[in-house]
């Protein structure tokens, strides 16, 4: 999810807000950056209609703006643009060189190993001991 200012939107044209700093861009832009980064967009939304105030009114207007302006042009019109993207990275298909080491590391020798396949009597489960019983 790619979440930018829209070139066109209220949002990146005033330095009171986040997205006054940096660099807005429009739709067409920001799809061609990800495609030329491998990433193929899936579906783009616009948001923050309103615009960035302080003021009672717009606060007050607020949600209305933002519903008319999804219903009125829910894909370019807002203060941000938001794309859903998704990148497709292949495996490898060879297996690529394997390096051999002269003198590996003996990181593990002398530590005693434990003895395979012994099992003390007093070390079996409980419920192992129950059934016995």
């Amino acid at each position: 999810m790619f979440i930018v200012p829209n070139r066109g939107g209220l949002w990146a044209r005033s330095d009171a807000t986040p997205f006054g700093y940096g660099r807005p861009y429009s739709l067409s832009q920001l799809e061609a950056q990800l495609r030329h980064h491998g990433f193929v967009p899936e579906r783009h939304r616009a948001a923050l209609f309103a615009p960035p105030s302080h003021a009672r009114f717009w606060l007050r207007s607020a949600d209305v703006m933002e519903r008319a302006g999804r219903w009125i042009s829910s894909n370019h019109a807002g203060g941000v643009i938001m794309v859903e993207a998704s990148k497709q990275v292949f495996a490898p298909t060879n297996r690529g060189h394997t390096a051999r080491l002269r003198n590996p590391l003996r990181i593990l020798d002398g530590v005693p190993s434990p003895a395979a396949g012994r099992v003390r009597r007093q070390n079996r489960p409980i419920i192992s001991q129950l059934q016995n019983r």
